[in-house]
């Protein structure tokens, strides 16, 4: 089914909101603009239409496919916490660009998004053609810098804050006014979200098991997050990982993140053969909020780029 979904401001283009069945559930998505497909994937605690500063800015000629990932916000929302393992999560988008009749797509993730965005590139690397990260790390060289730096060692420690029981009365729909003020309050003051940003967020917290589905992605995810104080018996001298990432790869980082310490990038941009990593200094955690403009030109440029030596290595070998 489709329906519109005008929640932006100011574009002459609406998404288009869809629900599709994939991998034994179902995902809302939004869709705009037509042309080269590129895949949306938003982080924690965000949703589909949180991608709204960027997208309004991309423009008609890339067709935006932003999902409410399992759990969130109107798509299915099993219950049990292996249900939100990494592997099935990878399954649902797949199943979404099968559905899709979706050869090759391009991968835009942030945050958790991107940590999916890397596997999807490195376990079906034959249908990606290019992988935009966001403040996003793959999942084996966040383990890494968790293990053999202490201060991203000290910086996750709201893993197990949002694993523990305690985080049960804390992020909840109950509390959904204090938690739009915890992750909102800045971007609200600064002009960066509006009130019908905010009342899609309210809308999505608000919903019966929401926080509890969103929490079960770092319930089942393998991360192990040792305390600030301790470490279990590690190899010190151990190779960061090496993924086998055939597409190129384009890191946007904003720099004054507080999830992920300054040396994430570069650690990313070395595991990945085709990386190039762009430094955002005024941007935080959320780049394609605080600088929705600057992302966007960034983004055309590569699908632009990694599209034509796609299309030409195409011919070559056709």
């Amino acid at each position: 089914m489709t329906q519109d979904f005008a929640l932006n401001n100011g574009s002459n283009t609406l998404p288009v909101q869809h629900r599709i069945a994939t991998n034994g559930i179902e995902l809302d998505y939004l869709e705009r603009g037509e042309g080269t497909p590129l895949l949306m994937l938003h982080g924690f605690p965000d949703h589909a239409a949180s991608w709204r500063p960027l997208a309004e800015r991309l423009g008609p000629d890339i067709r935006q496919l932003a999902p409410d990932q399992r759990g969130y916000r109107g798509s299915s929302r099993p219950g049990a916490v292996q249900d939100y393992a990494i592997d099935t999560l990878v399954r649902d988008l797949l199943g979404l660009i099968d559905a899709l009749d979706i050869d090759r797509v391009h991968l835009c993730g942030h945050d958790w998004g991107g940590v999916l965005a890397f596997e999807m590139a490195d376990r079906f690397p034959e249908r990606i053609a290019g992988l935009i990260a966001l403040n996003a790390p793959p999942a084996r060289v966040f383990q890494h810098m968790i293990l053999h730096d202490a201060q991203q060692r000290a910086a996750s420690q709201y893993i197990t804050m949002l694993r523990s029981e305690a985080a049960d009365s804390i992020f909840c729909e109950a509390q959904a006014v204090a938690l739009i003020e915890r992750f909102l309050g800045d971007a609200t003051r600064r002009g960066l979200l509006t009130s019908a940003d905010l009342e899609v967020y309210r809308d999505a917290w608000t919903q019966a098991g929401a926080w509890s589905a969103m929490r079960a992605w770092y319930r089942a995810a393998p991360f192990e997050i040792p305390p600030v104080g301790g470490l279990p018996a590690i190899d010190a001298d151990a190779a960061p990982p090496a993924l086998s990432i055939a597409c190129p790869v384009l890191i946007i980082w904003g720099e004054r993140d507080t999830v992920f310490v300054p040396t994430m990038p570069d650690m990313i941009a070395n595991a990945c053969p085709q990386a190039r990593v762009i430094r955002l200094p005024e941007a935080g955690h959320v780049p394609h909020r605080d600088v929705p403009a600057l992302c966007a030109d960034l983004i055309r440029d590569f699908i632009s780029a990694s599209s034509a030596a796609s299309l030409d290595k195409d011919q070559y070998h056709g």
